[in-house]
């Protein structure tokens, strides 16, 4: 049996460390890539591997699924699964290890084989308990399970196509003699469209947690759109990877910008026909939702291909933070005060529009505005591990499981 007996208390408290574990990994692989990359263009091509090998693999995906996964979904599911939580712990031990192989790498380059297979076993663990979670622990209809239960879902099972298939291939490729560096570069290039299409539609799935559904229409469109990119881009991209298929500009054109913008038009349509109070996480929805929009655009611009993945991937930390300020608001004790989401707010945006080469103002303001962010989530981060444990009975799960 896949249950065991595990109160509601302290499920509350392993779950938060859990989240907590997998939010700091992800924080420390995005401030150590960042270094990297800053000192790759002086330093050679291994510390530009070990640079995208963290921001692309290490910092996303574990944040989305481990962090958020861990704090928002306890909230709507019922009695978990004990095995489960040694999944978790298990995929964070073989993160935190292949993170830091990736740093390794750039001084001794056989790591980022290790790199790489390390986050192949922790990614499959961790989408392995996610879906566990979801489909065993339950208590609404499928129809009645909120956009970030169904991102979740979605992006471990295709998560789970994709881990498998970039591990056989570079365990092929090294068997066969070719070189690691170059081996695990062109993988890390294969995985490019697959990984940010789970990205996408994880953050779209967190900002759509934002917003009210009353219309049953609205709740059943969505997962299916959600569908596309979570699941159907990397089963045909791991089709792909062994017989020809569609070219990845196909692929992300039809799989993840087609689907990615009917989420966002139907998130704006529940946006207009509500009335809200602009609190805290929803301030954050508008800035991912315009940076996860206009990232279409800029994949236009040929001359700066590194537009398009910027405003992707910082449309998705907007989705994640707001996913997170609204997980805390439940817990009166743990909640940020209303000022301290704003300077991080602003500080976010000023870091975000110092990287446009048309307003050069801003960029000496962005060193400034990423500090501010960093203080902001260190407060964070203190209140979620010193505040008192919040009971799970504080957030009941809904209705009658089918």
């Amino acid at each position: 049996m896949l249950h065991q007996s595990m109160t509601r208390r302290s499920q509350g408290t392993q779950f938060r460390a859990d989240g907590a574990a997998f939010l700091a990994l992800s924080l420390f692989c995005g401030l150590a890539g960042g270094f990297l990359g800053a000192v790759s263009q002086s330093a050679g091509p291994f510390h530009a591997l070990s640079h995208g090998l963290l921001l692309d693999l290490f910092v996303l995906v574990p944040a989305f699924l481990g962090g958020m996964g861990r704090l928002v979904l306890p909230g709507e599911l019922t009695t978990l699964p004990s095995l489960m939580l040694r999944f978790d712990r298990a995929a964070f031990l073989f993160l935190l290890t292949g993170a830091l192989c990736a740093i390794c790498g750039a001084r001794a380059p056989v790591a980022f084989a290790a790199a790489f297979g390390l986050w192949g076993c922790g990614a499959i663990l961790l989408a392995l308990s996610t879906i566990v979670k979801c489909l065993e622990c339950r208590v609404v209809r499928f129809r009645d399970l909120s956009p970030f239960a169904w991102s979740q879902l979605l992006a471990s099972l295709g998560l789970v196509v994709v881990a498998p298939v970039v591990m056989a291939g570079l365990l092929h490729d090294l068997i066969a003699g070719h070189s690691v560096f170059f081996s695990v570069q062109y993988w890390l290039g294969k995985l490019q469209v697959p990984v940010l299409a789970l990205v996408v539609q994880l953050a779209l799935g967190a900002v759509a947690n934002l917003v009210s559904l009353h219309s049953t229409r609205l709740k059943v469109m969505l997962p299916l759109l959600m569908t596309v990119p979570g699941l159907g881009v990397p089963v045909v991209w791991a089709h792909g990877v062994t017989v020809p298929g569609l070219a990845d500009d196909w692929l992300l054109g039809l799989g993840v910008a087609l689907p990615s913008l009917s989420v966002i038009g139907l998130i704006c349509v529940a946006l207009w026909r509500q009335s809200f109070a602009l609190n805290a996480a929803l301030s954050w929805s508008f800035p991912a939702l315009l940076l996860l929009s206009a990232g279409w655009v800029l994949s236009f611009l040929s001359t700066r291909p590194e537009a398009f993945h910027s405003a992707m991937l910082f449309g998705a930390v907007f989705a994640l933070f707001g996913c997170y300020y609204r997980w805390q608001e439940q817990f009166p004790a743990m909640a940020a005060p209303h000022w301290l989401g704003r300077v991080h707010l602003v500080s976010m945006g000023v870091s975000v529009l110092a990287m446009m080469p048309l307003l050069p103002v801003f960029q000496l303001c962005g060193e400034a505005g990423m500090i501010v962010s960093l203080v902001c989530v260190a407060v964070l981060g203190a209140r979620l591990l010193l505040s008192r444990t919040p009971s799970m009975q504080e957030c009941p799960a809904r209705g009658d499981r089918s």
